[in-house]
């Protein structure tokens, strides 16, 4: 992975801590739900389905995005592949673009942001949580209430 953004900064020079503090002001429900978190990561336990999803930062790649991630304590473990027989419903209810989807994160969203301007951090946990709620609601849906 390439230590620099297209801006020519370094990812280490993003201000995670200030970043996840501010998501967490901004949406304390999210601290009830928290599974793990990490300088550039939070999850959201879904533990009904033994799955967490994972919010994350990229600032070297400019961008935020959402995905099922790991985690054992949950039960989180081969999420990908329990998911696949499912995931062309519930990508269906998502309505993804091409452009918005990362490869290889298995069913995913990213939204392409300056994640060094501080300024965006409100809209950028705004849209994290959004999103993450949109992906509880289309595995809801599909999997059914548990």
């Amino acid at each position: 992975m390439n230590e620099f953004d297209f801006g020519g900064r370094r990812a280490s020079e993003f201000r995670h801590r200030g970043f996840w503090a501010l998501f967490a002001e901004r949406h304390p429900q999210e601290r009830q739900r928290l599974a793990r978190r990490g300088p550039w990561f939070w999850q959201r336990g879904l533990p009904d389905f033994a799955l967490v999803l994972s919010m994350y930062v990229a600032p070297a790649q400019n961008h935020v995005g959402v995905f099922f991630g790991r985690n054992e304590k949950f039960g989180a473990t081969e999420s990908w592949s329990r998911l696949k027989p499912f995931q062309p419903a519930i990508e269906s209810r998502l309505k993804l673009r091409p452009e918005q989807s990362c490869e290889g994160l298995g069913i995913n969203s990213m939204w392409r942001v300056n994640c060094y301007a501080e300024d965006n951090w409100p809209a950028m946990s705004d849209w994290l949580v959004r999103e993450c709620s949109r992906f509880e609601e289309a595995v809801t849906e599909v999997l059914g209430p548990r």
